[in-house]
């Protein structure tokens, strides 16, 4: 099978639309997260692992469960709402690549 090359042009619209979705994934996240010391939202970064490739980690080991809450504690969903916010925007930019 014979797989289309990717214009130059076309790589670096697609590594700037990855770019920034984590951009925007992080400051939305850090937007939603809930505050009580700041530690949270100070530790929700974007990091470019290659060209297209991000990832958005948060930095304390409590993050999962005030995203998905607990027995004792409501869920405050923060990072997966961000997601959802940017995948609409971050589709149509790669579709219009094609």
């Amino acid at each position: 099978s014979h797989v289309p090359r990717v214009s130059a042009a076309a790589r670096l619209k697609a590594e700037l639309a990855t770019a920034k979705a984590a951009l925007d994934i992080e400051a939305g996240a850090k937007g939603r997260a809930p505050v009580d010391t700041g530690a949270l939202r100070s530790s929700i970064q974007a990091r470019k692992e290659k060209p297209l490739s991000w990832r958005v980690e948060e930095g304390v080991n409590y993050a999962v469960f005030v995203e998905f809450g607990t027995h004792k504690m409501a869920a405050q969903p923060h990072l997966i709402p961000a997601v959802e916010e940017v995948r609409p925007s971050f589709l149509a930019a790669l579709k219009s690549l094609a």
